[in-house]
């Protein structure tokens, strides 16, 4: 480790040792990170990856954590974070966002600039990183209907660049999901729109997470994935779910298609209750869930 801390040092690369995973995390539930690197670039993650490479060390890439599930016992593969990566640019008609801008920061900026197109951005409490990586949406719209290229670090440390129509976008899914690459920055256009129109999208999107989902309380967002023909929050009520616990963890009494951490839950209290859920639902509908959260272990 000190040999790789020193590296880090030499590149002017920002890290944090023995870091909480529940300060990282959405869900407030984690161990200790050995380290986290935070690099402020795509040059600087590249530095990163080749040094793993030449050195034999597995590394793990996360945004904003706002979609994770962290071990209780904590993680010894380093962590590459995006947080840093905050750049924001427009130029004619495109707009340029760092992996690590908040959906909330450019979706408004998007819109002071008197474009639509991002308002359904504006309360996903995540990055524009991990927006791309699984092809966010929320209220008809998605990333996939807006982004023209992005920018990335494959995992062999190329700074690379992706055109629209590689992206591979599903529901849920993207030409990252199952690579271990890197979202540096990613490249938007949107149609010119109305500002009075889009601000009062957002603050109709806003007022239906706000009456709708558990915003008060750590989550890491829908546990589950959209079932075809079904929505998950709903076949966890009527099978009976709502409200219901395994120590510290909670199907949400305001939407049951969220899982909260209501009492200083542990990793293992969510993967029992989405065990709990999953085999109800499959009982009294024959539906199998699919997580939509990501469960990180070393």
């Amino acid at each position: 480790m000190t040999k790789f801390t020193d590296f880090l040092s030499s590149e002017n690369i920002a890290y944090s040792l023995n870091t909480s995973l529940k300060e990282l995390s959405s869900f407030k539930i984690g161990g200790k990170a050995a380290i986290v690197c935070y690099p402020e670039c795509a040059e600087k993650a590249a530095k990163i990856v080749k040094y793993c490479n030449e050195n034999g060390i597995k590394y793990m890439t996360f945004g904003r954590c706002s979609n994770v599930l962290f071990p209780d016992n904590g993680l010894l593969t380093p962590i590459i974070k995006t947080d840093k990566m905050d750049s924001i640019a427009y130029s004619d008609g495109l707009f340029y966002f760092g992996a690590g801008v908040m959906l909330a920061k450019a979706s408004k900026y998007t819109v002071d600039k008197g474009f639509g197109g991002m308002e359904f951005a504006y309360g996903i409490p995540g990055s524009v990183g991990g927006a791309v990586y699984m092809n966010a949406g929320a209220y008809g719209g998605e990333m996939s209907q807006c982004i023209v290229k992005t920018e990335y670090v494959d995992d062999k440390g190329n700074i690379c660049i992706l055109e629209n129509k590689l992206h591979d976008f599903s529901y849920r899914h993207s030409f990252f999901t199952d690579r271990n690459y890197i979202i540096t920055k990613t490249c938007i256009s949107l149609q010119k729109g109305d500002k009075a129109r889009s601000a009062a999208l957002i603050d109709e999107f806003q007022s239906a997470r706000k009456s709708k989902q558990p915003l008060d309380m750590p989550s890491a967002g829908s546990v589950f994935k959209r079932p075809q023909g079904y929505f998950a929050g709903k076949l966890i009520e009527d099978s009976g779910l709502k409200g219901a616990s395994v120590g510290g963890a909670m199907v949400s009494t305001k939407h049951s298609g969220f899982i909260v951490n209501y009492d200083n839950a542990s990793e293992k209290d969510v993967r029992e209750l989405i065990s709990v859920i999953q085999n109800k639902v499959r009982e009294n509908y024959g539906v199998l869930l699919e997580c939509e959260l990501k469960f990180i272990e070393d």
